[in-house]
């Protein structure tokens, strides 16, 4: 082999080294997401059409906690474990309230995604739909579940309660197995 076919040689290695690092990283920061369609609880609830048990409002984030820009807006309500920084959020202008649904309001459940952080590992799952009130169409995420840290360091794959969703008349208790989103 040459002088100039080893340089060059050596340099088309160096590149390939340097790219599936980047992708490595890539691969392991970047938020990967599972459809949760399939899994209970979300399975009963794909498809139905449910009506809110209380009021709840629609906002939109200006660093959105959803990654699926077909659903650009987030519901809460009072009992959401969120909702506290909800208030703190709309103070600094982070959050923009659009709209207040009163009890009643119908909404069509479409989807469920579970994100999980590359950073930091964390896992949400959000349950998507469309709510049409007084002429206007929101297209929403609700972040619902959250994995109990105790249970999963027991190894317990049982480990992800759901707070009281608007439109359920009382909470669930069951602690239910979710996967872990994966890039592919």
């Amino acid at each position: 082999m040459t002088g100039k076919k080893f340089i060059r040689n050596a340099i088309l290695m160096i590149i390939g080294a340097i790219g599936g690092l980047v992708f490595l990283i890539y691969a392991t920061i970047k938020t990967k997401a599972t459809s949760l369609n399939q899994y209970e609880p979300f399975k009963a609830w794909i498809g139905e059409t449910v009506v809110l048990k209380r009021e709840a409002a629609v906002f939109k984030e200006k660093l959105r906690s959803n990654q699926n820009g077909r659903y650009p807006c987030t519901l809460l309500d009072s009992l959401h474990p969120k909702w506290r920084y909800v208030q703190v959020s709309k103070t600094i202008g982070d959050l923009e309230e659009i709209g207040k649904l009163p009890a009643g309001t119908v909404l069509k459940l479409e989807c469920t995604i579970q994100y999980t952080n590359g950073v930091s590992g964390s896992s949400y799952p959000t349950i998507f739909g469309t709510i049409t009130e007084n002429g206007n169409t929101y297209k929403i995420g609700y972040q619902w579940g959250s994995r109990e840290i105790g249970k999963c360091v027991a190894d317990t794959d049982k480990c992800w309660p759901f707070n009281q969703a608007p439109w359920q008349a009382e909470r669930d208790t069951t602690f239910y197995a979710l996967p872990t989103a994966t890039l592919w």
